[in-house]
């Protein structure tokens, strides 16, 4: 398997990109059958910077894949917009299954979608391995899911651990927005906090004004503040605390961390921390050339948040498509097939992590997993300090 893995970076490297949709789609030789990979996720909308990069990691494994032409089938990189929205994912989800030539979903992206549509590509027989990382993902009984990163519990661990021992913290105030992956993980830092958390305090998406809590958070007098949550909120609250004379660290998650926290933190943003359970592949040995191909693909911000993970995943699941020796047409044994095959991984090697699962889908990881990212003004970006283990 791990030569199998390394097989692929060593395409990845070798093939650059061109043109709006990335390295070319088109293989060595056109086959009499296709197997398509599919996404979903926040594509456009308000979170489209955080959805955008984990689609790109996705089809460009299915282009390098097809670049190299070894597969019974040509394979077909489709897409879904559910903009994040729980709401909508469900007859997304529909339309993907619906399609007989679907053997694998890169997706979906967050908590909410995951819990909204996991039943239907469970009964489609369908395997998904998306981003979701509410820890209750997996106690519902979803027969496909394989989580691609460490869930919220650990992300939340390591978060609370850092703020108190490597920030030396002595008052924290706890912000989210009420959403299941927002809510679970700033729980999650609050209680690992334990005394140090001065209050948790919840803030409407829906709104732009966070005054009210704005006002409730200085009243603590906090010298660090955890925020859990996504990007279109993050950058304004942070200013907002800023200009109301908060002067405390910044700290937030990887549904913040991307380049658009900048346009709204504003001078805010400037020494805000995010945590996150992907790795920086540019600080990962022998990955140099796969950001290389990346940047050169979708752009000099590329591979962005958990773009790695997903290309990985999706190189996991044209494993299990190459090591497949049945009737390609017969959608039902493929789809399986795959399935049994994340099922049965045991440490495969990808460009970010090793991955397992176990038995209920989890991805089984651990706090060395979790990095913790800076804001860098110059850059415009969020750059890694490092593993969060290393750090401390």
């Amino acid at each position: 398997m791990v030569a199998v893995v390394a097989a692929f970076a060593l395409v990845a490297a070798a093939c650059g990109g061109g043109g709006d949709g990335g390295p070319s789609a088109e293989g060595p030789a056109e086959k009499d059958c296709t197997w398509v990979i599919g996404t979903i996720g926040a594509l456009s909308g308000d979170y489209a910077s955080v959805g955008q990069p984990i689609a790109d990691g996705v089809e460009y494994a299915v282009n390098q894949a097809n670049e190299e032409g070894s597969l019974a089938c040509n394979l077909e990189f489709t897409s879904e917009d559910s903009q994040g929205d729980p709401n909508q994912a469900p007859a997304l989800a529909q339309k993907l299954v619906q399609n007989q030539e679907l053997v694998f979903v890169g997706g979906p992206y967050f908590s909410g979608e995951t819990l909204a549509t996991g039943k239907i590509f469970g009964k489609a027989g369908v395997a998904i391995s998306g981003t979701g990382t509410n820890e209750t993902i997996d106690e519902q009984g979803f027969t496909t899911w394989f989580r691609a990163v460490a869930p919220d519990n650990i992300q939340a661990a390591v978060a609370a651990d850092y703020i108190e021992n490597g920030l030396k913290a002595k008052t924290v105030a706890v912000i989210h927005d009420n959403q299941d992956y927002s809510k679970g993980l700033a729980e999650g830092v609050a209680k690992g906090l334990g005394d140090l958390a001065a209050g948790t305090f919840v803030i409407n998406p829906e709104e732009t004004d966070y005054s009210a809590v704005v006002s409730q958070v200085a009243d603590v007098n906090p010298d660090v503040i955890f925020y859990g949550g996504y990007t279109p909120q993050a950058g304004p609250l942070a200013k907002q605390l800023r200009d109301a004379g908060v002067d405390a660290t910044f700290m937030t998650d990887d549904g913040s961390k991307d380049p658009t926290f900048g346009d709204t933190a504003k001078d805010a943003a400037e020494g805000a921390l995010a945590s996150c359970p992907c790795a920086d592949p540019l600080k990962v040995e022998g990955a140099e050339e796969y950001v290389s191909a990346m940047q050169e693909a979708y752009g000099e911000n590329a591979p962005g948040t958990f773009a790695t993970d997903m290309t990985d995943v999706t190189n996991i699941a044209i494993e299990a498509l190459a090591a497949y020796d049945g009737e390609p047409t017969d959608i039902e044994a493929v789809r399986q097939a795959v399935v049994d095959y994340f099922a049965a991984a045991d440490g495969i090697e990808g460009i970010a992590k090793s991955y397992s699962w176990n038995d209920d889908g989890e991805f089984e990881g651990g706090p060395g997993d979790v990095w913790i990212y800076e804001w860098d003004t110059k850059a415009k970006n969020f750059l890694s300090l490092g593993p969060a283990a290393e750090l401390l």
